[in-house]
């Protein structure tokens, strides 16, 4: 109970924040060579909800999508 829980914890974030949040993610994924599509499949997160995080439109974000993000890119995409 208590991992789904942490699993579920939400990250706020302020917009200056988001954007660079954002652009490390957009940079993540080019690095990694993936588009768009590729990495939220990856990350399992839709297309649009990556998009929104990338252009740091999305100023909530679950732990557990930034510990998926963080396990496509120690895998080199």
């Amino acid at each position: 109970m208590a991992e789904e829980l942490a699993s579920r914890e939400v990250i706020v974030l302020q917009e200056m924040e988001a954007r660079r949040v954002g652009d490390g993610i957009r940079e993540l994924r080019q690095r990694c060579g993936l588009s768009l599509a590729d990495l939220a499949r990856r990350a399992n997160v839709s297309n649009d909800y990556l998009l929104r995080l990338e252009e740091g439109h999305e100023l909530k974000i679950e732990r557990s999508v930034l510990d998926n993000l963080r396990q496509v890119s120690s895998t080199g995409g």
